[in-house]
């Protein structure tokens, strides 16, 4: 008798492949370029803890979509949100983000960016570096530790002595700025002490040295880049007139060179202060090429009108260019970033203003518990290298 053969259910599906084939972390590199290329930064986080191969796929998207983000810090007397700080991704624009840190409050002041790490100042005057992703902190040396002809001694909590005839609990500190590299943790930093120097700081030091200045009752503003300080020195506050001295420092060696010194004066009268028109702000811009141009912030006090003159897309605020790629949908071309703030009326705006086609509009509506606030919202470039 013939032996009759059992049906075997499974056996219309398709033989199985070994295990390993299916493994997600040895999906094309394509594939998931073109899917995280879509995610938002905190899916993008989620995802690069799945594997090293997804790991890498969403840090070479992030490099490609690197734009600027901002800052919002909490008032100083919100001591339930002061260890918290709030970041807005403009590629995001539905969306904010919180980041807390136990061990800092964040209400005290942000001195400057750079790429994800903060230059803070706490109410003691201490100084320290922060990033806001590792929540790596290095601290800096002492606020008195000055190497030069200024001397800074402090004679209380929170009260100097400056050069034995000046008494404050306000260290006038001009346009702070510095650079960080995230491998090896090497730095540079600097900022315009008062009328008297300009002030900086290497890893390694315990001391600030000084780069004396001549005395003039105007306003300097600082750019870093590329191991060159762009220094420029503002007569008082514009009321007098467009003209500014410009100096670069080049800090590529142990001891920082002056390489350049020249001024920038408008031959137009058209572009001098008037009681209709007067300069809000005047700052230096390096591009990403490496020029420098001196972008001026105009204001008809009368009718609340604002206007741009640039001198030679960027951030006004942070002092730099930042390349728009066409992938990053939050930013636009050829457009400057800046803040309004408006003291009559009690509000702050984040701003852009368009090159081309000369209008302004409002970047997103914030909900915060003061326009202070807002005021001291700040600009960074997000890195989100291992540390």
């Amino acid at each position: 008798m013939e032996k009759k053969k059992q049906h075997n259910p499974n056996s219309h599906k398709l033989p199985r492949r070994d295990s390993s084939s299916n493994s997600w972390s040895e999906l094309l590199p394509e594939l998931l370029n073109s899917v995280f290329e879509r995610l938002g930064f905190a899916d993008s986080r989620r995802a690069e803890s799945v594997c090293s191969s997804w790991y890498s796929a969403a840090r070479r998207c992030v490099s490609k979509k690197q734009s600027p983000w901002l800052i919002l810090l909490p008032d100083e007397d919100d001591n339930r949100n002061s260890h918290s700080c709030t970041l807005f991704n403009p590629d995001e624009k539905g969306k904010l983000y919180k980041r807390r840190d136990q061990g800092v409050e964040f209400a005290q002041s942000c001195l400057a960016t750079y790429g994800s790490w903060l230059f803070m100042l706490d109410h003691w005057y201490n100084f320290f570096f922060l990033n806001l992703f590792t929540h790596e902190r290095i601290n800096l040396p002492p606020l008195e530790s000055q190497l030069g002809a200024t001397k800074l001694e402090r004679i209380s909590d929170g009260w100097f002595r400056i050069s034995d005839d000046i008494i404050t609990n306000d260290i006038s500190m001009q346009s702070p700025v510095f650079w960080i590299d995230e491998q090896t943790k090497d730095y540079v930093v600097l900022w315009g002490l008062g009328k008297w120097c300009v002030v900086y700081s290497k890893k390694g030091d315990k001391f600030w040295n000084q780069i004396p200045l001549v005395y003039s009752p105007g306003y300097s503003h600082m750019v870093y880049k590329d191991h060159k300080l762009y220094y420029i020195l503002n007569d008082f506050f514009g009321f007098f007139g467009s003209s500014s001295c410009i100096k670069i420092f080049d800090f590529s060696g142990e001891i920082p060179q002056e390489s350049f010194q020249g001024g920038v004066t408008p031959n137009s009268s058209l572009l001098h202060p008037t009681k209709t028109r007067r300069i809000s702000d005047r700052k230096l811009v390096v591009t990403v090429t490496g020029d420098v141009l001196k972008v001026e912030k105009w204001v008809n006090p009368m009718t609340r009108i604002w206007s741009f003159c640039v001198y030679k897309a960027m951030l006004f605020d942070l002092g730099i260019t930042v390349l728009a790629n066409d992938d990053i949908q939050g930013f636009k071309r050829n457009s400057i970033y800046y803040s309004i703030i408006c003291r009559e009326k009690n509000t702050t705006q984040i701003c852009l203003f368009n090159l081309e086609t000369q209008k302004m509009e409002p970047l997103h509506k914030f909900d915060c518990s003061s326009t202070q606030q807002l005021s001291r919202a700040r600009w960074f470039l997000p890195s989100f290298t291992q540390p």
